[in-house]
């Protein structure tokens, strides 16, 4: 590790990598955001050999000067070095933060030449790990920065600085010290790259990650996603937070004023401890099951493991229910689990608690029992406004600086190879509430310009099946649920759409529509009929009646299913159209451990492996069509020189920002790249383009 701090030091670095052609590279900082300072970066050519150049050094406060971050080099001459990088084939991991920094201090654009992003490479050979620099250094190579970071941290404390975990204070640790540990992070990341280039190429996922996907997609999407960020109407979000504060407010009155007679005995609320806690499942579900005397319709996965360790089967029957509830309230206390020793620690005993610790009350069963009370319809409207509250309307606030907000969009975080999403999580965006969304406005002179896929998931679903009347319903004005209940309930005096007719499926039944709905994809995802009746509202039996019914009357679906079971099952994975592998291992087990069995006989650990099978090969290629639609969007953009960046992607969405000017030409090209990007035979995709100078509006 040679740490460099003259001017010398770097015109012999850039000597140095002259004739060399990968380059990892890393960079340190003061913090997370574009407006924070690059402090070092490092580089590494070879696997023996890495670089840190010290651009800023802490100088402690002493008699006679105050504690400062002191810049050491030229900025014009580093960013004369930085140009020569862009010649490159850089390997970076995480490299849309260190390339965004570096834009940010320098305005040396780097993202062009990055040939590598091992953190999006790691995950894509295997997305069920987790994929930062030291995991795995550890994983491949034994190797960890852990006594750098215990001298790093000495360091911090000893000039002052903090080393907690919401303000590690890096750049007030001596900048050598700084430099061994980051030179060795290009280091990890050069060996890293070494290490996995093989891989890639031995799963036949090379044109994936560099030419078809990955890498595209990094290079170009998801740099502006992450860079550009998003303008907030403050004035409006602030007015927003007023009026969710007041509604929250007088919602919570209601409920309480609602619901005081009922809990007065057990939550007189004369303090903390005995005031009823609306946000409290178990207090929720002590009040609707056990107070109001309703039936409940599931335990939660706790509930589950003490229902059979007390000699019980699942409760689907009434009486059951409250057999449950009846035992649990007379054995509270009682060990349902004894003390013992598990891995090698010794576990202490599990006793049985009152029932309501085990009963959901989660938002579905809330929904289905809100139509009896008033105040139930409070509290879920209470709930989400909370939510738009704290998560969005406060989160947005913390955040946003200049008036923008930039939320992080990964690659890494999905095991679909979607987008997740964080500080704060854009893609739970509510999508019919649009108050929030109304407060996320284009810039002056700009507007935003977004297509959403009209049922994505349906028609690759219908794609999969190769069932000619699911491929029908995406031809013409067919409505893909409808196709489905008119089979699978046998009506033939109606025509299957969801509305604009009297006679139209959804209209004169729209109760079977939902039911189709319901049923169509989450029993092919593997949802048995004990989890759909609380749903559907019908017995178990006659739930199952309509699953065996929908099987029956289009067999394509159930083959496509058990076509991803037999995959999983002999390879230990699933692909989804393109190639993206979900590793599932333990599927290949399943035969050996339990036979040749029926799906539904299997025990839910092995159901659940083999239903991610049939989820990933469908959300999966979902996930593609997406991501290709965004990278051919971007190089259309690119190649007519059009000033346009997109700035959000939500489920099936995708967002541009462009000149006033330019939208027609830019709906246009978004139509394009979404509608022709990816052909799937027999299957039309749709994505009709809005304009809107604000969120809600596309």
């Amino acid at each position: 590790m040679i740490v460099i701090d003259t001017t010398e030091g770097i015109v012999a670095l850039q000597e140095y990598l002259e004739d060399k052609d990968f380059v990892a590279f890393d960079t340190e900082t003061t913090g997370l955001s574009k407006r924070d300072q690059v402090i070092g970066f490092s580089v590494c050519a070879e696997e023996n050999k890495a670089f840190y150049v010290i651009l800023a050094k802490w100088q402690p406060q002493t008699e006679d000067r105050y504690p400062a971050l002191v810049q050491v080099q030229d900025p014009a001459f580093i960013k004369d070095f930085l140009e020569l990088l862009t010649d490159k084939k850089l390997i970076l991991h995480n490299s849309v933060y260190d390339c965004m920094m570096i834009e940010s201090n320098f305005k040396v654009r780097l993202i062009d030449s990055v040939h590598t992003d091992t953190m999006v490479l790691a995950h894509l050979l295997d997305e069920n790990r987790r994929v930062g620099l030291k995991e795995l250094a550890k994983q491949y190579f034994g190797e960890d920065s852990a006594k750098e970071m215990v001298e790093m941290r000495a360091s911090i404390v000893a000039n002052g600085g903090s080393v907690t975990k919401d303000n590690y204070e890096l750049y007030k640790a001596d900048a050598h010290l700084v430099g061994k540990y980051g030179a060795k992070d290009a280091l990890l990341t050069y060996k890293l790259f070494l290490k996995l280039i093989p891989e890639l190429y031995e799963q036949g996922l090379d044109d994936f990650f560099y030419k078809d996907e990955s890498m595209p997609l990094l290079r170009g999407p998801t740099y502006d996603l992450n860079t550009t960020g998003l303008s907030i109407d403050n004035q409006a979000l602030i007015q927003l937070k007023k009026t969710l504060e007041a509604e929250c407010e007088e919602a919570k009155a209601f409920i309480h004023q609602e619901i005081y007679h009922h809990v007065k005995d057990k939550y007189p609320g004369t303090n903390k401890k005995n005031t009823f806690n609306i946000e409290s499942p178990q207090q929720l579900a002590w009040l609707l099951f056990g107070k109001l005397n309703l039936e409940f319709q599931t335990l939660t996965k706790v509930g589950k493991t003490v229902c059979k360790a007390i000699g019980l089967k699942l409760p689907y029957t009434a009486k059951a229910k409250r057999d449950f509830i009846d035992i649990c309230m007379r054995d509270v206390g009682n060990v349902y689990v004894p003390e013992g020793i598990v891995n090698g620690k010794k576990v202490k005993a599990k006793l049985i608690r009152e029932p309501w610790a085990y009963i959901m009350a989660d938002k579905a069963v809330l929904t289905k029992l809100s139509p009896k009370y008033k105040w139930l319809e409070k509290f879920l409207e209470y709930k989400k406004n909370t939510k738009l509250l704290t998560t969005y309307v406060e989160g947005i606030e913390e955040r946003t600086q200049y008036g923008v907000i930039q939320p992080s969009f990964l690659q890494h975080g999905t095991t679909s190879g979607r987008y997740s999403s964080r500080n704060p999580n854009w893609q739970n965006l509510p999508r019919d509430d649009k108050r929030v969304k109304s407060c996320i406005v284009a810039r002056p002179g700009k507007v935003f310009v977004g297509a959403d896929y009209s049922q994505l998931e349906p028609r690759v679903f219908a794609y999969y099946s190769g069932d000619e009347r699911l491929l029908e319903a995406f031809k013409g004005e067919d409505d893909f649920y409808s196709v489905i209940g008119m089979n699978v309930y046998g009506k033939t005096d109606c025509v299957p759409r969801k509305e604009g007719s009297p006679d139209a499926f959804g209209i004169k039944y729209k109760r079977l529509r939902d039911l189709s709905k319901n049923i169509a994809l989450a029993s092919t995802y593997g949802a048995t009929a004990q989890r759909l009746a609380p749903i559907t509202g019908k017995s178990v039996d006659d739930t199952q009646q309509d699953i065996d019914n929908y099987f029956e009357t289009f067999p394509g679906v159930r083959n496509m299913m058990l076509e991803a079971h037999r995959l999983a099952k002999e390879n230990g994975y699933v692909m989804n159209l393109f190639g993206r592998k979900r590793r599932m291992p333990e599927a290949k087990r399943i035969e050996k451990l339990y036979g040749p069995v029926p799906h539904s006989e299997l025990p839910y650990d092995a159901r659940n492996i083999l239903n991610l099978a049939v989820n990933h090969r469908i959300q999966s290629t979902g996930a593609s069509i997406v991501n290709r639609a965004a990278i051919k969007f971007y190089n259309n953009c690119k190649d007519l020189e059009i000033d346009c960046k997109l700035v959000s992607q939500v489920h099936d969405s995708l967002i541009a920002e462009c000149e006033e000017k330019d939208a027609e030409t830019v709906k246009l090209l978004l139509q394009d790249a979404m509608e022709s990007g990816i052909v799937l035979e027999g299957i039309n995709l749709e994505a009709i383009p809005k304009i809107g100078v604000n969120l809600a509006e596309v």
